[in-house]
């Protein structure tokens, strides 16, 4: 019995891998869980507003914008968003009335862009399509005809 030391048989049974890990792997777990739920409900919104976004015509209206001569030779090139707007968008029956306003911004200077509409299926009819640049200056770019939507 003398070959054998006593400490091979006194050793306390190997502790499972989970009592060994909890320490890092519950912290790691939560994180990872709260950062996935927060990429998921950003995505959610962002998407959301980029629909509403397009539906209201937002998006039609700043290509409308980007491409006037007279907004070009006042905000200079290129015009942008300039953070988030606000846009509305209701729908009964096929008719369809949106209102979007939000900020734009070029090399030479701040506007504002604000349209209100309403229409049937794809066609588009602007009630009001007004670019504001600095604090007085109002031009109206409602076409006057109505817009087939692509």
């Amino acid at each position: 019995m003398d070959n054998y030391s006593n400490n091979e048989f006194s050793q306390e049974p190997k502790k499972s891998w989970w009592k060994r890990n909890w320490k890092w792997v519950v912290p790691t777990g939560c994180l990872g869980l709260i950062i996935l739920v927060c990429i998921v409900l950003g995505s959610a919104i962002f998407s959301f507003v980029n629909l509403i976004s397009e539906e209201s015509g937002g998006d039609e209206a700043l290509t409308i914008v980007q491409q006037n001569e007279e907004i070009i030779k006042l905000l200079g090139e290129p015009i942008e968003k300039n953070g988030f707007g606000s846009f509305n968008v209701s729908t009964s029956n096929g008719f369809r009335k949106a209102e979007a306003n939000f900020p734009i911004k070029g090399p030479n200077g701040e506007g504002h862009v604000y349209i209100k509409s309403h229409g049937k299926g794809e066609a588009k009819i602007y009630d009001t399509f007004e670019v504001t640049v600095g604090d007085t200056l109002v031009l109206d770019l409602r076409p006057e005809r109505s817009i087939e939507l692509e």
